[in-house]
């Protein structure tokens, strides 16, 4: 009787607390900072990192990733002179959002489970396309099994060039790939750091 009685408080207790509009608010603001504070850093990554910084400079770029030994990204990826590369990718990033979904109590406390909304890889992906290859992903190719080609990249200033800053002697032999971390991590970083924010769960279905 007394088990039953204790559990029926603690039922009504935990109805209460639920439904406490004011917990409620004061929860959903702390989850909604938290989040900011790990999307801001996701964007923060996103801005600092070398590839975002070499292809935003364009065609005049110097090679900040270190990856050729003349030229840069920019061109020997082969993107049109007036192009941004990574406008798209920062637009879908910044789009990123948390859902609130449940509410409960447990042993641990008050819990919300929440859902963000961020893009995937494969979406990623689609807004990155070779400029010279259809079907192809800059993107997936650059963190994935490298860019080929290097060795028939030649680093001048060629206003002819799709980029004006290269262009590819088909007499020299290929080789060598250029291969760069870089959105993979940025992501793996980014839930990473939302896992870490307290009482509450993460969505992996976009990881």
């Amino acid at each position: 009787m007394a088990n039953r009685l204790n559990r029926s408080i603690k039922n009504i207790l935990h109805k209460k607390v639920i439904s406490n509009k004011k917990l409620q608010i004061e929860a959903r603001q702390v989850m909604e900072k938290q989040f900011k504070i790990a999307h801001g850093k996701l964007m923060n990554d996103f801005d600092s990192h070398p590839v975002t910084r070499e292809l935003e400079s364009g065609a005049g770029a110097s090679n900040i990733t270190g990856t050729l030994s003349s030229g840069n990204l920019f061109g020997f990826i082969g993107f049109a002179a007036e192009s941004n590369p990574t406008q798209s990718l920062r637009s879908k990033l910044n789009s990123a959002n948390i859902l609130i979904k449940h509410r409960k109590m447990s042993s641990f406390g008050f819990v919300w489970t929440y859902v963000v909304n961020s893009p995937s890889l494969r979406e990623l992906y689609k807004l990155s396309p070779m400029p010279w290859a259809k079907g192809a992903s800059w993107l997936k190719e650059l963190e994935g099994r490298g860019i080929p080609n290097l060795g028939q990249y030649i680093y001048k200033d060629v206003r002819s060039s799709r980029s004006e800053a290269g262009f590819q002697n088909k007499n020299l032999q290929t080789g060598g790939r250029v291969k760069v971390p870089y959105i993979k991590e940025l992501l793996q970083e980014f839930e990473k750091n939302l896992n870490s924010i307290s009482a509450s769960r993460v969505s992996k279905s976009n990881f």
